[in-house]
């Protein structure tokens, strides 16, 4: 048999392919890996995270077993007649994993053109922290069906601005748009700028099962306690905030929970003409009250408290556990009319808290929000004209 002998020049080829090859195939599987772990990061920053529910509702778990000794005062404004809400967290814990998401949405009801943005401006923060619920924005139906203004028509000089913002809430947040019809007409067919819009309106989405909204101008800092709330709730008809705390500046009505359904659709736009009034909490009689916060968590605070932090310039304020404890600021500032509003200088400084760190607190959460406002719809600070 004849041997094949292989030149030196030949040798150093074929070593010189085999290293290339070799290295090569290093490179390959190195970038596959670094490529498998881009998409995993990819597909877990994009995925909507599931809440478990937080420990505030520990509470109302406390509740339920002590019904003998209760911990949480009855609420003001019914004067014990509703029930303290009770949340299974042993079952919420096994089927959060399970829950048809697609079937709970949170709310926001712009009743005028003033009220979008501000409505917006939840949604889009619920979009940002990943909640897992549908968002949907209820507007008038007449902004829907009127034409656009020919050039120089002022006759509705907002619509323009309204429809603007919508459509990017849709397309950059993934809002849903609903319109609504008024559930008390003020005005004749030309003039409805007296139309009265409620809440009950939600109740017609019986597409989903339950839905929440949260009163507005606020801030939302943390979505998972409120989606927790959304999915874990016992189901009802009507819940609201446990409003206990004389001062607090938050009030049953900051945080409402709804079963939609027709019927009680139908029934709610009979008695509201006869009842005289769009608030939902008057036209329920014993609803179910949700445990609003603990000594450190709370789901909604007002920022008003802040006037009221302490009784000098040098008292202690905890502004970490102020802020990190809370799912949302909602801006009740009695001192200031709104903080989508440019007061004058000399007003904002009368209206600032005397603790110097609440102070500090209180001028954030104003910058923050107007910052949010220009970043979410594009507006800067209204003029205040009181």
């Amino acid at each position: 048999m004849r041997r094949i002998l292989l030149s030196q020049s030949q040798v150093s080829v074929v070593a010189s392919s085999a290293v290339i090859f070799t290295f090569t195939v290093l490179l390959f599987l190195s970038g596959y890996v670094i490529q498998q772990r881009t998409v995993t990061g990819l597909q877990a920053a994009i995925r909507p995270r599931l809440p478990q529910p937080p420990p505030s509702l520990q509470v109302q778990q406390v509740q339920q077993k002590r019904d003998a000794e209760p911990d949480l005062q009855p609420s003001r404004l019914f004067k014990g007649k509703g029930r303290i809400a009770y949340t299974n967290l042993d079952a919420a814990a096994e089927l959060s994993a399970r829950v048809d998401w697609k079937r709970l949405a949170h709310v926001q009801l712009a009743r005028n053109h003033h009220d979008v943005c501000n409505a917006i401006m939840v949604l889009a923060e619920l979009h940002r922290l990943k909640s897992p619920a549908r968002r949907v924005l209820l507007f008038p139906r007449k902004w829907a069906l009127e034409k656009e203004g020919k050039k120089g028509d002022i006759s509705d000089p907002f619509l323009d601005s309204s429809r603007r913002l919508m459509r990017m809430a849709a397309r950059r947040y993934g809002v849903e748009l609903r319109p609504v019809t008024p559930t008390l007409e003020g005005g004749d067919e030309d003039d409805s700028s007296k139309d009265v819009y409620s809440l009950a309106s939600a109740f017609a989405l019986t597409d989903l099962d339950r839905v929440l909204s949260i009163e507005t101008p606020g801030l939302l800092m943390d979505a998972t306690p409120l989606d927790a709330v959304l999915a874990f709730t016992e189901s009802v008809p009507f819940a609201m905030l446990q409003d206990t705390a004389e001062g607090d500046g938050v009030h049953s009505s900051d945080l409402l929970l709804l079963q939609p359904s027709e019927s009680a659709h139908t029934e709610l736009l009979e008695r509201l003409p006869s009842s005289n009034t769009t608030d939902l909490p008057s036209l329920f009689t014993d609803p179910l009250l949700l445990a609003s916060s603990t000594d450190d968590q709370a789901l909604i605070r007002s920022i008003g408290t802040l006037h009221s932090t302490g009784t000098g310039p040098s008292d202690d304020f905890n502004a970490t556990a102020y802020l990190e404890g809370v799912s949302y600021i909602r801006f009740s500032d009695p001192k200031l009319p709104g903080p989508e509003y440019d007061v004058p200088w000399s007003q904002k400084v009368a209206a600032r808290p005397k603790n110097k760190d609440a102070d500090w607190t209180w001028t954030k959460l104003y910058g923050l929000f107007a910052q949010k406002r220009m970043d979410v719809c594009g507006l800067d600070l209204e003029t205040w004209r009181g």
